[in-house]
């Protein structure tokens, strides 16, 4: 499967993220880590339920790229 659209958003996402922090944009391991970090305190904050959404991410994921079980 095609998940190009996916991984754009996820780079547009990163990039505002790294702006919003008042740095250049990057796209590497700490990316991903920061904004799972950025994600877990807006969850917090906003009474949402990250490990949940997390579990139900990772369902989707595995449906997307076609190794459900």
């Amino acid at each position: 499967m095609n998940c190009s659209a996916q991984i754009h958003a996820a780079k547009l996402a990163m990039a505002r993220a790294a702006w919003a922090r008042g740095v250049a944009p990057y796209y590497d391991e700490s990316a991903v880590i920061d904004m799972l970090v950025d994600l877990r305190h807006y969850a917090r904050q906003a009474g949402i339920d990250f490990a949940r959404c997390e579990h139900m991410a990772v369902g989707i994921f595995n449906v997307e790229i076609g190794s459900a079980p």
